[in-house]
């Protein structure tokens, strides 16, 4: 069947008509991916070539006509226009580039604000402040006094673009800070444009199928084969931002086993690394898309510094242990300074409680001894609170014992001994070490490709491996936590896994491999997966094509490698077995994903239907119900070509499911973003819409439908005030319509005041092949022809059923019901008025075929024949 949509239980329609909600942008290919934060909250995201937009409550999120200007947002050539905010020890400047450069000391910020002008005009309408972090993260407040947050609380903006919502209703005050040790650049900070809401991002075209993602809160996920992961954030309901996801401690590939040592250049802020042998690619450097690399040195012995020049800034610990001469270490303070500076111990941890050991309002250098053999104590130095008075303090912790493992990602590559790099950790020594380590992830040594939450945990997977984060911590791969929450890293195993097409979280997590399927697994299915308890077995040996696979309950169904199968990967009943196996869902018509499947959602409401979209333009629609055991192919085509698909969780009976639709209007090239109407409004009355790119009119008796320049030159289908008024003829050969729009309207020979104006289509059925019972056996292949046809009908158009042996010889239902006659406009609700005569001829392959034409509704609740059999021996 095609256009023909099944329930589960019963009957079968004429598919609902799709509304047009508006264009991609610039009419390109797309893929919609659905956010989610409750049924009654959710967005869809709009990604195309380099460029993300966001609808909600179907219209796009636009920002509107305003005149207020930020002074300088670009940072072209100075800091013009910004007041320098900058506390003690805080730096602010201009970058070469034409970008702010922001650097604190760990506890006092670097600052630049700005009072922006917000004219009676302007005042109490959205803004929109969009600020480009070119290396973050960068704390924005944005208030209606200085340094006040009224409009937009103090937010940690990561590397990426934002665009943060919020209404003034005078001038606003701007403030941009940093108290980290590295410096951070700010690319720009301005207002955004009117129009609708975009941001950039890094995919081109040919990356949209390779893109996937999850959910968790306001925040989704992305992988995508060669690009660093994303993260798109949600702020409130219209502020969004797509910034990179840049962990600060790895995963990081096994430590150096060879000659080769770093030396950092400094222990923390923007320095370098220098290495022993050539080492370096232009790889380890970011790109205009993608990160740099990070490495992960520890040191021999620990030492950590700091520049005091407030109340309240310390240094970062040093741990001492073991006993006697093992335990001593040097305490400098330098520079010129007035204040009490304090030498405080933890014997609990690095973070504290703290108490105070000693302190030092002169310069210089002393051995310090605490005497506690055997013991675990942890050291820093700073001034406390009160204790400032003035000056620059240089202090210092230097301890020959134990060592500190500092983290920093590459910035650029001078040549293949040196890198400069920003630290993310202290490092804890500025000479050669040879223990070090190399982050997994950079140009060098490519990027993630699928990720999926499981047990708490972010997971990512490609070129071979797995990664997840440690338990509730979705940026954490720290390889020195320990215990049962620590991140874990494992090789897939044998087998093409360098790109992981999909990741799935059910009982266990599941990995689509392009050669097998993967089962990541713990001991026990009721054991959560662990550093020590983690095991990766081969469930399928199908292998998956790079589509993504949707999760149906307990089940994933994915796209075989071939690209036209589907699969369906559950556990297996038998118990000894305790693991994932697949099943072939397509096995009885393997021909319905040619030419190849290329996108999938499914939609759960009102029937669990998967949506395939086909590199044909063609939707494969599989209802599927494990429970009444339906399983159900059919084609979904209009004019044009489908080529996204994406399904939202509806807040009736029914979801809320979207299309990509290529049309050809006027002669130009459109793509279109059109929603699939709710059967209720499929079934006649007032409010029947049934046609594709369908627009409504409501309002006064008008003969004149305008707006409709999405479907110029287009001959269309109307349902006006209950009637078909748009189908000129309808018969099996001929079926045209009888107004074409031009101008953008059409003009209709009576006034309405209810109209639907959309492309038409039609749906066929044509039953199998007929094998009943005869006193000779199965008449497969003997003559045999249908004498007589029995329909029940529902919510159906006199005129929109056609029934006949072939498409090309059909009739219309009968327009007399019990010896009266039929208005041939009417909606019938209810149709069972017996057999009726069918044109049947002696054929070996009779068949019955069913058509129903847009506008016209039609629901064939059930369908029965006669047959003569012409027996011969």
């Amino acid at each position: 069947m095609t256009n023909w949509v099944p329930r589960v239980l019963g009957s079968m329609m004429l598919r609902p008509g799709w509304k047009y909600l508006g264009s991609t942008a610039s009419d390109a290919a797309a893929h919609c991916i659905p956010f989610v934060f409750a049924v009654d909250d959710k967005a869809k995201i709009e990604l195309t070539a380099n460029l993300m937009r966001v609808w909600i409550n179907d219209a796009l999120v636009t920002r509107p006509i305003t005149t207020t200007a930020v002074t300088n947002g670009n940072f072209a050539t100075d800091v013009t226009g910004w007041t320098d905010n900058d506390e003690a020890g805080g730096v602010s400047v201009w970058v070469s580039g034409g970008y702010l450069g922001l650097t604190g000391n760990g506890s006092a910020a670097a600052i630049r604000s700005q009072q922006v002008t917000v004219t009676v005009p302007n005042q109490n309408i959205e803004h929109g402040i969009r600020v480009v972090v070119q290396r973050g993260p960068v704390i924005l407040r944005v208030g209606s006094t200085a340094g006040g947050e009224e409009y937009i609380a103090e937010s940690e903006l990561a590397t990426g673009t934002h665009s943060l919502a919020f209404t003034p209703t005078g001038d606003s005050h701007v403030r941009l800070l940093s108290r980290l040790k590295r410096q951070v650049l700010v690319d720009s900070c301005t207002v955004d444009a009117a129009g609708a809401l975009t941001l950039p991002t890094p995919w081109l075209a040919a990356d949209l199928d390779n893109i996937r993602y999850d959910q968790s809160g306001d925040v989704i996920f992305v992988a995508c084969d060669g690009y660093t992961q994303r993260r798109i954030e949600r702020r409130a309901v219209r502020s969004w931002s797509v910034v990179q996801y840049l962990p600060p401690d790895g995963p990081f590939l096994v430590e150096n086993t060879g000659p080769t040592t770093f030396t950092a250049g400094a222990l923390s802020g923007n320095t370098t690394l220098t290495s022993s042998a050539a080492f370096f690619k232009s790889t380890h450097a970011p790109t205009a898309s993608n990160a740099g690399a990070l490495f992960r040195l520890t040191s021999a012995g620990q030492r950590v510094t700091a520049s005091v020049t407030a109340a309240d800034q310390f240094t970062s610990a040093i741990q001492v242990t073991g006993t006697g001469t093992q335990r001593p270490f040097t305490v400098i303070r330098a520079g010129t300074w007035v204040a009490t500076v304090t030498l405080q111990r933890s014997l609990e941890s690095e973070d504290g409680p703290w108490v105070d050991v000693t302190t030092y309002t002169t310069n210089g250098t002393v051995s310090f001894d605490d005497g506690l053999s055997n013991q675990i104590a942890w050291y820093r130095i700073g001034v406390k609170a009160g204790n400032f008075t003035s000056g620059t303090a240089e202090i210092e912790l230097n301890y020959s014992g134990g060592s500190i493992t500092g983290v920093g990602r590459v910035t650029s590559i001078t040549s293949s001994l040196i890198a400069n790099v920003e630290v993310i950790s202290d490092f804890g020594a500025t000479t050669a070490t040879a223990n070090w380590a190399e982050g997994e992830w950079s140009d060098r040594r490519g990027w993630p490709t699928a990720v999926a939450f499981h047990e708490g945990r972010l997971c990512w997977a490609g070129k071979g491996k797995e990664w997840l984060s440690e338990s509730d911590a979705f940026d954490a791969f720290d390889p020195d936590t320990e215990g049962d929450s620590g991140s874990i890293s494992r090789s897939i195993g044998s087998g093409p896994v360098d790109t992981i097409n999909w990741l799935m979280s059910l009982e266990r997590l599941l990995a689509g491999g392009q050669g097998a399927e993967w089962s990541s697994r713990s001991s026990s299915l009721d054991e959560p997966l662990t550093p020590a308890n983690f095991n990766i077995k081969p469930a399928s040996t199908q292998g998956s094509r790079n589509v993504d696979a949707v999760k149906i309950d307990k089940t994933a169904v994915f796209v075989q490698k071939s690209g036209t199968r589907v699969f369906q990967l559950s556990l297996v009943a038998d118990p000894s077995a305790a693991d994932y196996g697949a099943v072939d869902l397509s096995q009885l018509v393997p021909e319905v994903g040619e030419p190849s499947i290329v996108r999938a959602a499914v939609q759960r409401q009102p029937d669990t239907r998967v949506h395939f979209v086909r590199s044909d333009g063609k939707v494969a629609l599989l209802v599927f119900d494990q429970t009444e055991n339906t399983l159900c192919w059919l084609l979904i085509e209009t004019d044009g070509e489908i080529e996204d698909a994406c399904v939202l969780p509806g807040t009736s009976i029914e979801d809320e499911v979207y299309y990509v639709v290529k049309r050809t209007i006027n002669g130009a090239t459109k793509r279109y973003i059109e929603k699939w109407a709710q059967e209720s409004e499929a079934r006649g009355g007032t409010d029947n819409r049934i046609g594709d790119a369908f627009v409504t009119y409501s309002g006064a008796p008008t003969t004149v439908i305008t707006g409709l320049g999405h479907l110029e030159g287009k001959s269309v289908a109307v349902w006006a005030d209950g009637a078909d008024v748009g189908t000129a003829t309808s018969t099996a050969s001929s079926w045209t319509q009888a107004h074409t729009v031009s101008g953008a309207q059409i003009t209709l020979a009576t006034a309405a005041s209810e109209v639907c104006i959309a492309i038409p289509y039609r749906a066929q059925w044509r039953c199998g092949k007929l094998g009943l019972a005869a006193s000779l056996g199965v008449p497969l292949t003997k003559k045999k022809r249908l004498t007589g046809f029995g329909v029940i009908l529902a919510d159906t158009h006199a005129q929109g059923l056609l029934y006949g042996r072939s498409f090309t010889k059909m009739d219309p239902l009968p327009l007399m019901r019990e010896g009266a006659p039929v208005n041939a406009t009417d909606v019938l609700e209810d149709v069972d008025d017996g057999a009726l005569p069918f044109p049947g001829d002696w054929h070996t392959d009779s068949r019955l075929c069913l058509e129903a034409r847009a506008p016209r509704p039609a629901t064939v609740v059930c369908a029965v024949v006669d047959t003569e059999l012409h027996e011969q021996r």
